[in-house]
């Protein structure tokens, strides 16, 4: 009994080492590891488009340049249209910042308060201009890193055509083998529609909300949508900051609480319908995921590798889930993981291989009984 707790305990004490090892080298080679991923994500983005392509009799290699090509052509076309927006709004927004000062100063006026000394200090500190000019010099530099992403997609495209056959070759074992294609095939099916369904909802959720604020004529409603379309892919409330954003933007353009009320509802209504109605219906009953493990994995990535850690969290947390379900000492993990305590998992397969083990168990204790 003394000795099982001892293993217990020294189990225990190497996970939280192994775990503490993890941390650090995902946070210390984030600069080399991040741009990694995403060129996975992209090379698979880019055989799931090319096999499109190929439905329609295009040969192998034409089809893998045209998904490429397309990719880099919206990327590209994307960061034109926000950079073009961003700029222009950095460089309106010295007076955007004087009618905030002048719509507290009627505030605190109407309501016969006299005006903080250090809140008019604060504000005073405050340079949007620069900070907005920071979020742009963020998202130049992880540009910057693009040839070191597209570097990594030719290699992971160039290992893919053999991947099978190497796989093949190493795994003698035929149920090994069939194991390891089945998990690698669901973790693929499962990034794949994550990604499909949430670029959808994203996209129709971002046309929806850059129709509103044109309705009202808000100034940079493309930049606005731009920014709800890229944080929609972060779970939970990140969208909405968006809106809130924009909403309060609307206010300083305005300077009217009637438009600024209905902007802000109109918005908030797309947001309900898609968090309520569509995603629900289409991808989360499908991930198998806890809500609340999605968000503690939520800010463990965001503490790790911030912004894009955020965006990668769920994807992360989903193959981990597969992989863990698949293994029987990490099945625990997985179950805890799970949205309501069941895994996606072969059952019928399950049953098949316990039985075995039971009748190889009994024929073993018969033989010897004979002998």
């Amino acid at each position: 009994m003394f000795k099982k707790e001892s293993n217990n305990l020294l189990n225990i004490s190497m996970s939280i080492i192994v775990f503490f090892i993890v941390f650090y080298i995902l946070y210390i080679w984030a600069s080399l590891i991040i741009p990694f991923i995403i060129a996975l994500l992209f090379s698979f983005a880019i055989i799931w488009l090319s096999n499109y392509f190929r439905s329609f009799k295009i040969p192998v290699i034409i089809s893998f340049i045209l998904s490429l090509w397309t990719y880099i052509f919206i990327i590209w076309l994307l960061w034109k249209m926000l950079g073009t927006n961003l700029q222009d709004l950095i460089r309106l927004l010295p007076d955007y910042q004087q009618k905030v000062y002048n719509m507290l100063s009627q505030a605190f006026q109407y309501f016969h308060i006299p005006v903080p000394a250090s809140l008019w200090e604060i504000l005073s500190s405050l340079n949007l201009q620069s900070i907005f000019t920071s979020v742009l010099s963020w998202f130049t530099s992880i540009f910057s890193s693009a040839w070191i992403i597209l570097f990594y997609v030719l290699f992971i495209l160039l290992e893919y055509r053999y991947f099978k056959k190497k796989l093949n070759l190493m795994m003698l074992d035929d149920n090994n083998k069939k194991n390891v294609i089945e998990t690698i095939e669901k973790i693929k099916r499962d990034i794949k529609s994550y990604f499909v369904i949430k670029t959808i909802v994203s996209l129709i959720t971002a046309l929806l909300s850059y129709i509103i604020m044109m309705l009202f004529w808000l100034d940079f409603a493309l930049f606005w949508s731009l920014l709800i379309f890229i944080l929609n892919f972060i779970p939970n409330i990140w969208s909405i900051i968006a809106v809130l954003l924009a909403s309060l933007f609307s206010l300083i353009q305005f300077d009217s609480y009637y438009s600024f009320l209905l902007i802000i509802s109109w918005l908030t209504s797309i947001q309900v319908l898609m968090w309520n109605i569509i995603e629900p219906k289409y991808m989360w009953n499908k991930l198998n995921l806890s809500p609340l493990v999605i968000i503690i994995a939520l800010w463990f990535w965001w503490a790790i590798w911030w912004i894009v850690g955020m965006i990668l969290s769920v994807p992360i947390m989903v193959i981990l889930n597969i992989i863990f379900a698949k293994i029987p000492s990490t099945r625990n993990i997985a179950i805890f993981m799970s949205e309501k305590g069941e895994l996606q998992i072969d059952w019928a397969e399950e049953v098949i291989k316990t039985r075995k083990k039971i009748v190889h168990i009994v024929a073993n204790k018969i033989f010897k009984n004979n002998k």
